[in-house]
């Protein structure tokens, strides 16, 4: 990424995109993945270097995506490190969103910070607007309106679970300034993705496809179900906080000389707010969705680590865990609670570990099915 028009692109060590982020610890950055993969693949160029023929050479399968930087596509007025421009989290949870895991779906947990919390949080961070995406809710941005009243800098949004009818596949969309009447309606046509988008851009409101590798079944796409979201959606989440370097570089591959704007959010469940956010122009919020429709936004800040996996899953983890002994109804509930939480805290790292080494290998296969 370039910091201005005609200044050269700054080298980028791995750790952030753009932005003006505080960079992570150096034992942290070591770990991540695109500093991994290049070790990687720069191991097989020097075996291809040594050998005369050239028949030991194997390219690495990440280096086409992790050898590309998405090129700077916003107009001369906006530009990194505080010159200009505004910042929002386009994407991040209260309380709100009710969460669930695959292989166990009648446990339901709930992000850390409530609505006022993550208004604050944001704010403090240097967030111009903010905005609230739980799942399937507008009741976190409800909630906040009703304590707070009317903020001029906040938007109503929520991210959708929208439904592939052809398999079934799930993914999530974000959609922005939306009243309740547009909420239930949106919900009515979830099952359908050509349905809801045919919805929502009768409203005529900014959507976004979140985390394009990621879905509700934790499955690969399919070359066809990539290709429909290339025709079906404009904006894409090209840098999501929770996702790592080569899951948001593979979005920004497959974008890639389309014509479509990247925008970026924490997808933040704990305290991240406000450390991976879009960089845009406006001074009202209709401005501002207005500047990302027509191309005027560029994704900044963090990407998703191994270890920032395991802080995040243990602090929802401890946290709801406390939500429920405190609302146990008898000490018998009470002790199970308890030891509920301690069989998570001596377990919940090598479920991470296995959970981020099937990420590491799904990649792969996503890259099989990128569209020509």
């Amino acid at each position: 990424m370039r910091s201005s028009a005609n200044e050269p692109a700054k080298p980028n060590d791995g750790r952030f995109i753009g932005g003006d982020a505080k960079p992570q610890g150096r034992c942290e950055a070591r770990k991540t993945d695109e500093l991994l993969a290049r070790r990687r693949w720069k191991s097989y160029n020097s075996r291809a270097s040594s050998a005369r023929d050239g028949r030991w050479f194997v390219r690495h399968p990440l280096e086409p995506i992790l050898e590309h930087r998405p090129v700077r596509r916003v107009d001369g007025s906006v530009f990194h490190q505080r010159v200009g421009g505004v910042r929002i989290d386009m994407h991040c949870h209260s309380t709100f969103s009710d969460e669930r895991i695959k292989y166990l779906p009648g446990m339901v947990w709930n992000p850390l910070l409530e609505p006022a919390q993550i208004y604050d949080l944001a704010k403090r961070r240097g967030m111009d607007f903010v905005t609230i995406t739980d799942h399937d809710t507008i009741d976190g941005c409800k909630a906040l309106l009703d304590e707070r009243g009317p903020l001029a800098d906040f938007i109503v949004a929520e991210e959708v679970s929208v439904r592939f009818p052809e398999d079934g596949t799930i993914i999530h969309v974000n959609v922005y300034d939306i009243d309740e009447r547009q909420h239930a309606e949106l919900q009515r046509v979830r099952d359908n993705l050509y349905d809801f988008v045919a919805a929502v851009r009768g409203f005529d409101k900014l959507y976004v496809l979140n985390h394009l590798t990621w879905t509700a079944q934790h499955r690969v796409l399919a070359t066809w179900q990539i290709e429909k979201m290339l025709e079906h959606f404009d904006v894409f989440e090209g840098l999501n906080g929770t996702r790592s370097y080569a899951h948001n570089a593979y979005a920004w591959a497959v974008t890639r000389g389309r014509g479509k704007t990247l925008v970026g959010g924490s997808d933040s469940h704990t305290h991240r707010v406000g450390t991976t956010y879009t960089l845009s122009a406006g001074a009202t919020p209709a401005e501002l969705l207005a500047s990302i429709r027509a191309g005027v936004a560029e994704p900044c800040g963090a990407f998703g680590t191994a270890e920032k996996l395991r802080e995040d899953v243990w602090l929802v983890l401890s946290k709801n865990a406390e939500r429920r002994i405190a609302a146990a109804g008898s000490a018998w509930e009470r002790g199970l609670c308890r030891a509920a939480r301690r069989f998570c805290q001596y377990t919940y790292p090598l479920a991470c570990l296995g959970y981020d080494t099937r990420q590491n290998l799904m990649i792969r296969k996503f890259l099989r099915a990128m569209p020509a």
